[in-house]
Parts: C-alpha cells; structure tokens; sequence
C-alpha cells in the first residue's frame, strides 16, 4: 500500500512541481522512516524499504515530469 502511496505522490508532484519538490519529499521520506522505527511501531521500515520507496518516488516523478512536458507542448 505504500508503494502505490508514494507512486500517486510522485506522479503528482511531477505535474505540478519541479526538482527542489522531490528533494523535499525524498527528505520526509526519510525522516518518516526513522520516526516510525524510531517510536519502535509495528511494520518497522528497513533500509531495503527505504531505498525501494525513494525508487519508486523518483521514477513516479519523473513519469509525473513528462506527462506534464507532454501536455504543455500540445496546448503550445
């Protein structure tokens, strides 16, 4: 489920927002990550997790990035 969390996040971040908005989402993903092992909650995230994730997020934004490249060439 998080997966397809952060895959919706990225692909909206890329239509809207550009590098310094994956940098800052990258940032929370990892201070969530160390929150959530850090108050010892059930599901701890390992570093595998982690790193699947913040893949994931990069390439849903960047999926994001050219659907919106896309589209504001068919409007110019």
């Amino acid at each position: 489920m998080s997966v397809i969390a952060v895959s919706a996040a990225g692909v909206l971040m890329g239509l809207r927002f550009k590098a310094p908005a994956l940098i800052a989402a990258t940032a929370l993903l990892v201070i969530g990550s160390f929150a959530w092992n850090g108050l010892g909650l059930p599901g701890h995230v390992t570093v595998t997790k982690f790193l699947i994730l913040a893949f994931v997020l990069a390439c849903a934004y960047m999926i994001g990035l050219s659907l919106s490249v896309h589209w504001k060439r068919e409007e110019g």
